[in-house]
């Protein structure tokens, strides 16, 4: 059974705490908070939900407004800020007074972005601004398969964009941000993973994160993924090559399990100490749940259909504490606090042991169970 800790923030965002002159001493009641800023994207990724489901995609930006009235006032109870949803962060206009404000809550920031607006007055301001992460997305090692899989990104200056960030921290001496070569391992291109670490040491990468793609909007996307129960022996081949190529270029390497973990009690999204807001302001447990879509959201899982609704814990136009704080929001989290039998060591002993009845887990949320998130991946 898998009993994932959320207490330290380096599971998801390493060397954070250690980096930020901004951490506050004393433990904030929430880990992190991811916002959407904007649900647009210019980059056209085959994977997205964004582009597969563009026909009910609803786009739009959070408003600056929204964001200083209702949101900001309320970060410092949160330890991490997290600019990013399912568009393009830089793609907002008001990027950089929504991360300010996030600073001076106390708070780390950072976002994931494709890429392409990371040019040199951009590069410039957020070393300046000392924003904690930078998550670059990579799709392969050459334009090839990186342009069939980012259907809008430009390879080339993807990567030479990459690393004159690097060389600009470099130069100046400083640790921040903290540049990290992402890469989601698809069936189509995990053959390109242990030359990307090779290519991420070249170009200045702190670190390699390579994740799961753990959402289907389509029966074609849901054959896509390379975990499963027993995953393939030359998938694990290759993946430990990526390992050994990471050792001998001396670079982090941190990948999601590709063995999937049916009794994960808590999945690495956290809904128990992190909250997602999507751009309409809705609060909600994670990206996944706050999708905005118009109807209902489509999901393949192990080849069947399983749509879903939407998952709101109230709208921050109506009080953010109210949502945190709010029956809805406590309904959801309590099954995953049911689930910790780990606060248990009687129980967790009888669980390993293998035995049945009352010390069995408890379900999870009815909209998390058929995510594959919650195999542990």
């Amino acid at each position: 059974m898998k009993l994932p800790s959320f207490s330290n923030l380096g599971n998801f965002f390493p060397k954070l705490r250690s980096q930020s002159k901004k951490v506050p001493i004393k433990k904030r009641p929430f880990g992190v908070v991811q916002i959407e800023v904007t649900s647009r994207c210019g980059t056209g990724c085959v994977f997205c939900p964004h582009d597969a489901l563009s026909d009910r995609w609803v786009e739009g930006d959070l408003p600056l407004g929204l964001y200083s009235e209702s949101i900001a006032p309320h970060l410092n109870l949160f330890e991490l800020v997290y600019l990013q949803g399912w568009g393009e962060p830089m793609l907002h206009p008001h990027l950089w007074e929504m991360l300010e404000m996030a600073q001076q809550q106390g708070c780390q920031t950072g976002f994931t972005t494709n890429g392409t607006y990371l040019q040199d007055d951009q590069n410039r301001r957020l070393l300046d601004m000392g924003v904690n992460l930078i998550s670059v997305s990579f799709a392969g090692t050459v334009a090839s398969v990186h342009e069939s899989l980012r259907t809008k990104s430009e390879f080339t200056k993807l990567c030479r964009n990459f690393e004159n960030l690097a060389n600009l921290k470099r130069k100046n001496g400083v640790t921040n941000p903290w540049l990290e070569l992402h890469f989601l391992m698809t069936r189509t291109n995990l053959t390109e993973f242990p030359s990307l670490v090779e290519l991420a040491a070249s170009l200045g990468a702190d670190e390699v994160v390579a994740t799961n793609l753990t959402y289907s909007p389509s029966i074609t996307l849901d054959h896509q993924h390379v975990f499963g129960e027993e995953p393939l022996l030359e998938d694990m081949e290759i993946v430990n090559q990526a390992k050994m190529n990471a050792e001998r270029l001396n670079i982090p390497l941190r990948i999601y399990p590709l063995k999937e973990e049916p009794n994960t009690a808590v999945c690495d999204s956290d809904p128990v100490n992190t909250v997602y807001v999507n751009h309409r302001g809705e609060v909600t447990p994670c990206v996944y749940l706050g999708l905005t879509l118009d109807g209902q959201i489509p999901r393949f899982y192990q080849g069947e259909s399983h749509p879903f609704d939407t998952v709101s814990f109230g709208n921050v136009c109506d009080g953010f504490t109210v949502a945190l704080d709010g029956v809805e929001r406590e309904k959801f989290v309590s099954a995953f606090k049911r689930r910790n039998v780990g606060k248990s060591p009687l129980a967790m002993f009888s669980y390993l042991a293998g035995d049945s009845g009352d010390n069995e887990l408890s379900p999870p949320p009815i909209a998390c169970q058929h995510c594959y998130k919650m195999l542990g991946i």
